[in-house]
């Protein structure tokens, strides 16, 4: 690991966060390739702390009127705020249950090729329904909304399949605006990178604090820089660069335009795949893996 990958993963995690195109999946697939392994599931979540501070920056409005709902002074703030909350129930219940799975699936590149598959056509159904379909504003959002995007977004984050991807599009298929939709998407994006970064960060920074080795399944590579210089880099690249990336979606989704990023999953997809199965020579070497 040396400084400019760390500038490099953090910016391939803030631009990829936020556009439907899976941030787990390009990083899985940069630290392979760059690295010939996977970073620690750890550091890959506290590179979401960046996208994290990007989202509040950008929805500092909404925050606040939620803030303000909550204090029972906006009654639409308090409503959206309900539905956010709502929709963390089923996130959690689901990401919890397919933890396990989801941390060996990072030795498999070939599983995050299928997801992009699937966010793919996800994307592209999304994009036709809202063409045709009057749906409703981020008003309209009820609790049945609420915990579809949850759910699938406790099953799919992880997988390769796009967070945000996947959110908007249930909430496309739930009958929602497509700018409705996108917006629940990137608040719903707030506690739920928070909670994950609090959950796997949390366990790679006590180690750095108190300046011990890092043991385990977080020892970054051999050679690597300062794992707590590596991590800010990270952390403030995807700040900065999920910060435009937000921007760049939030005008894509005021009218349907969601089909060049389902085209670029689908190419992304296939080479995923092959690199995750037949590979240059035969095989991939993945966490010292050799898949066939």
């Amino acid at each position: 690991m040396t400084f400019l990958i760390a500038v490099l993963l953090g910016l391939i995690q803030g631009i990829t966060e936020f556009l439907p195109v899976s941030s787990t999946a390009h990083l899985t697939l940069a630290e392979n390739l760059l690295l010939h392994r996977s970073m620690p599931l750890a550091f890959d979540v506290l590179l979401h702390v960046g996208t994290l501070l990007a989202l509040v920056v950008y929805f500092r409005g909404e925050i606040m009127r939620m803030l303000r709902g909550l204090a029972g002074q906006d009654a639409e703030g308090r409503t959206l705020a309900k539905w956010i909350l709502v929709a963390m129930v089923p996130t959690v219940v689901f990401g919890f249950a397919t933890s396990h799975v989801k941390e060996a699936a990072k030795a498999h590149l070939w599983v995050y090729g299928v997801c992009l598959l699937l966010t793919a056509g996800l994307l592209y159904a999304a994009n036709e329904q809202s063409r045709t379909r009057e749906g409703r504003d981020l008003e309209g959002v009820g609790p049945l909304d609420a915990l579809a995007i949850g759910a699938i977004q406790g099953l799919g984050g992880g997988f390769g399949l796009s967070r945000s991807g996947s959110t908007i599009a249930m909430g496309v298929f739930r009958g929602l605006k497509l700018p409705a939709a996108t917006r629940f998407s990137f608040l719903l994006g707030m506690p739920t990178i928070l909670g994950a970064a609090v959950l796997e960060g949390t366990k790679l920074l006590k180690t750095l604090l108190r300046h011990k080795p890092l043991e385990g399944d977080m020892v970054f590579p051999a050679g690597s820089i300062s794992p707590t210089v590596a991590c800010i880099v990270g952390v403030a690249v995807a700040a900065i660069s999920g910060y435009f990336a937000i921007g760049l979606l939030d005008r894509f989704t005021r009218k349907p335009k969601l089909n060049p990023f389902a085209f670029y999953c689908l190419c992304a997809g296939i080479v995923m795949i092959v690199l995750g199965t037949v590979g240059a020579k035969g095989f991939i070497y993945v966490q010292g893996v050799s898949l066939p």
